[in-house]
């Protein structure tokens, strides 16, 4: 029998979070650290004590001043690590390494290939980060040679990937690569069987809705068990989204389980008039940024949802906390990060409970 994985679905026992911090090198911009680190704080907090915490610093003097943070606020101390790795940005989603299982229930750390995005941005520290954490667990590093970020990949637990085909399968990350050969590496790698394809939005039309990932999935539709699925919808016509979010609606009243069930559809709404930046970013073609309440992060014990100000923040964690009644449901303004274009699933990465001898 050849070699093959699973991957836990996220709200599964885990032994910790990691976390890439937010550094003043990142794109030369020197307040990024300063706008973003409140948000990190606050992710630390809601974690505590439920979890580890493994905080990626890019150098010792940015550890000891995380380190210090940390105490200051009274969460210093045991179940929070550091590692000096050197990164470009914040995404550890996308970067950082997606752990499994074999068979037998043996650990394994898998180093996807990362090109920034499909070359959008400066990824030469950030390509790394995935391989260097496999050897800081210290289990076995599986390299598949496809591009792939961890906002693109949904898991149910129970043999069911979802994803975006304007994101794995484009061009500016895996050309000359068919749905066929993607499939084949996630039956492998994830223990899936069946496969929901979301049409997503590529390339031009990702950037003038606010993002570059070219329809994440973790911005557009997340299991919250085995057999639900919770979804962005835009209850404005006039919202730039309005269609991206209703043709992902008709594909998934059409889409089923691997029993051949239909989906539990719940529609989450996304922030209504949307979250603005003043200017458009260098990367953007508009103001507009791409703030969804799908982009939250099941833990231990809790569930963070990102929060925006806005009038949908209470309806998003209402509908949420009927999904998650045994979590805690913890919100986190994270307006400073979404102009970055993501939000905290995003920056967060779980490594499951493992209950192999090492």
């Amino acid at each position: 029998m050849s070699q093959s994985y699973r991957m836990p679905a996220e709200w599964e026992k885990h032994e910790g979070t990691w976390l890439q911090w937010p550094h003043m090198l990142t794109h030369g911009t020197y307040h990024y650290q300063l706008r973003l680190e409140g948000i990190w704080l606050q992710i630390v907090q809601g974690l505590y004590g439920h979890e580890n915490i493994h905080i990626v610093a890019c150098d010792e003097a940015h550890r000891d001043h995380i380190e210090a943070q940390l105490k200051y606020f009274g969460m210093g101390g045991s179940g929070v690590d550091f590692h000096i790795i050197p990164t470009n940005d914040v995404w550890t989603r996308d970067t950082g390494a997606i752990f499994v299982h074999d068979q037998v229930g043996k650990p394994a750390a898998i180093d996807w290939k990362f090109n920034g995005w499909g070359n959008r941005f400066e990824h030469d520290l950030d390509e790394k980060v995935a391989g260097i954490m496999g050897g800081i667990t210290d289990v076995p590093i599986l390299t598949p040679s496809l591009v792939l970020e961890g906002g693109s990949v949904e898991i149910n637990g129970n043999k069911t990937f979802m994803g975006t085909r304007s994101s794995i399968l484009n061009d500016n990350r895996n050309p000359n690569v068919g749905q066929d050969e993607v499939e084949k590496l996630f039956r492998k790698y994830f223990g899936v069987d069946h496969f929901i394809w979301l049409s997503g939005v590529g390339n031009e039309d990702s950037e003038k809705l606010g993002g570059v990932t070219d329809t994440h999935i973790d911005g557009t539709a997340r299991f919250t068990n085995e057999n639900t699925v919770v979804h962005s919808i835009a209850e404005d016509e006039n919202d730039s989204r309005y269609s991206v979010y209703s043709n992902i609606r008709e594909e998934l009243k059409k889409s089923s389980l691997s029993t051949g069930k239909k989906l539990d559809l719940i529609e989450l709404p996304i922030p209504r008039n949307g979250v603005h930046q003043v200017t458009p970013v260098k990367w953007s073609k508009t103001t507009v940024t791409p703030a969804s309440y799908c982009n939250f992060y099941v833990a231990n014990g809790v569930v963070l949802v990102p929060l925006f100000g806005n009038v949908n923040d209470e309806r998003a964690r209402k509908i949420l906390s009927e999904q998650f009644p045994q979590r805690e449901i913890i919100g986190i303004n994270v307006v400073n990060l979404i102009e970055n274009g993501g939000a905290l699933h995003c920056v967060t990465q779980q490594q499951p409970l493992w209950e192999y001898s090492l």
